[in-house]
């Protein structure tokens, strides 16, 4: 009896078969023929540079929307690069320090942030940053939220079309505040509606005031392949 239930254990915590791409869940799968974010481009940084690729594969879908939106926030508003973290292992599967990230549709990034004297400066790490957009940290005492340009990331992310985002997870103030000044620049009401939805404080880890956590959607031939989504499919997203 002992050895049927421990056996049931293993495969229900064990990954799905792989047919290539992203497969499984985001907490419970796989990545076959993942593409490596770069270590820098013009407009993305990799989060401790060329040691940290290991950690870096993503789906093409994910790696490419990361690029795109780096890009446009950096034509859109001159400043330093957009820092990425994690992203998944080469293979897939458990990545240290994280629940999902196991199939490469998920990704860590740091804030767009201003140093104490106002100027946009590159993320110097995983700081939190309060409802008022002060780091609370130490080591970046005085550095600020930057409103304008982290607002242009997350409404190029909840616009896109392939991948379509599902969560940007991120602490409930900083949700507020991001929501907040979209409201005052007079935001397309469609951006802002997908923007409440797809923004969201998580409720089975960390509040992510230190950076964003994002989760796109598996593509169709990803689906087609073994990917699973899990929760809630928003209804501006395509069968």
């Amino acid at each position: 009896m002992w050895v049927a239930v421990l056996a049931a254990a293993v495969l229900a915590d064990a990954p799905e078969p792989c047919r290539g791409g992203s497969c499984g869940a985001a907490w419970n799968g796989r990545l076959v023929g993942g593409v490596a974010m770069p270590v820098k481009s013009r407009h993305t940084v990799l989060h401790g540079g060329k040691a940290r690729q290991r950690s870096a594969y993503g789906t093409r879908e994910l790696v490419e929307l990361l690029t795109r939106a780096a890009n446009v926030v950096g034509a859109s508003v001159d400043g330093p690069p957009l820092v990425v973290g994690s992203l998944s292992d080469h293979d897939g599967g458990k990545l240290a320090g994280h629940k999902s990230h196991q199939t490469g549709r998920d990704v860590d990034i740091l804030f767009y942030a201003r140093d104490p004297a106002g100027k946009r400066r590159q993320s110097v790490g995983f700081y939190d940053f309060d409802g008022a957009g002060r780091c609370t940290h130490r080591r970046c005492e005085g550095w600020t939220f930057d409103d304008q340009r982290n607002w242009w990331l997350v409404r190029t992310m909840v616009w896109s079309k392939r991948p379509v985002v599902q969560w940007i997870f991120v602490s409930n103030p900083l949700r507020e505040r991001l929501l907040a000044y979209a409201e005052r620049r007079g935001e397309h009401p469609e951006i802002l509606r997908r923007a409440r939805k797809v923004l969201t404080q998580p409720g089975n880890s960390s509040p992510h005031a230190d950076h964003y956590h994002v989760r796109v959607y598996c593509s169709v031939e990803d689906k087609a392949a073994g990917c699973r989504d899990g929760g809630p499919r928003w209804d501006w997203v395509g069968r």
